[in-house]
């Protein structure tokens, strides 16, 4: 058993100055240009949201609010998903993320885990959630087929299922030291988190056949969580999360976290290019999964992942695609 080496509190000059030229190199390597940027929120869909969600009757005051990170659900819907051709299922994405992003947070801040222990079983037998931002999130997913066909519907279900377990599961490890006899379970852990089969799906508008992408679909969960976990390293090190994927991933192999993060980063930009090797014959899913793209890097100069502050002494300050 092995515990992780190195957070940023701890880390030398050299290392971070390592992180920021990793970060760098990982942007560029995508085709990706910079310039610096403000940040700006979509008021119009950010008041719209947050109207959706008091019509809707979901908490925006008190303990499980989700008034605080409807911002956040606005920017990723606002640029990963702004091809979207149907307004209705942009607002549903909006909310959907708002409320996941709410719920993943409270585990550090008081969320009643007797209530998301028993989530699934009552989602699967309709009964109420015992908690009003379960309760939402459960209302929200039954709207699935509205915006999807059943089979991507389907998938988008489970996976917000397998995310709660995720969530469960990061709950019941957190003291765990991750052993180096299973180098394979970070990758598991991952692949149960981050929303990643759902926001991946969320891409293609149903009008687009599934068998355009479908295949894709391993390599656009690769991107999906890895670029997430690339960009959000900072953010999670210094508030000292250690369920992470990068430290569970330096544990299970005995590394310092700044000497993985490369690795981690030449898988993304190989599953990157191979995605626009493989819908280049499909325009629709290919425009789609471009358009995503570019906007999933712009949310990313949100003030909550510090790209700001990580790469204050770099010539990238923030980033645009």
């Amino acid at each position: 058993m092995t515990k992780t080496k190195d957070s940023l509190s701890t880390s030398t000059f050299d290392d971070k100055a390592r992180i920021r030229q990793a970060i760098a190199n990982f942007l560029q390597r995508c085709g990706l240009q910079y310039r610096g940027i403000i940040f700006m929120l979509d008021e119009v869909m950010f008041n719209e949201c947050c109207q959706e969600a008091i019509n809707r009757g979901f908490p925006m005051d008190g303990k499980y609010s989700i008034s605080p990170y409807i911002p956040a659900g606005v920017a990723l819907a606002a640029n990963g998903y702004i091809h979207l051709p149907d307004h209705a299922t942009k607002m549903w994405i909006c909310l959907l993320l708002s409320v996941g992003i709410s719920i993943d947070d409270h585990l550090g801040g008081g969320l009643d885990m007797v209530h998301l222990f028993p989530f699934n079983e009552r989602f699967v037998t309709c009964q109420p959630q015992g908690d009003p931002a379960l309760e939402a999130l459960d209302l929200l997913l039954r709207e699935a087929p509205r915006h999807y066909s059943p089979l991507v519907s389907n998938l988008i279900v489970t996976s917000i299922l397998d995310f709660v377990s995720s969530l469960l599961l990061d709950h019941e490890t957190k003291d765990m030291q991750i052993s180096t006899e299973t180098p394979l379970f970070p990758d598991y852990c991952r692949l149960l988190s981050g929303l990643a089969t759902a926001a991946v799906l969320f891409i293609f508008p149903a009008i687009i056949p599934v068998q355009e992408y479908i295949q894709s679909l391993p390599d656009l969960f690769i991107v999906m969580n890895h670029t997430n976990d690339i960009l959000s390293y900072y953010k999670e090190e210094t508030q000292g999360d250690t369920t992470n994927y990068v430290s569970r991933m330096a544990a299970s192999r005995s590394l310092n976290k700044v000497d993985v993060l490369p690795e981690i980063i030449d898988k993304t930009v190989q599953a990157h290019h191979n995605i626009l090797a493989s819908l280049e014959a499909h325009t629709d899913a290919y425009d789609a999964y471009v358009s995503f793209f570019h906007g999933y890097m712009k949310f990313y100069a949100a003030p909550r992942y510090k790209l700001e502050e990580i790469m204050s002494e770099s010539r990238l300050a923030t980033i645009i695609a």
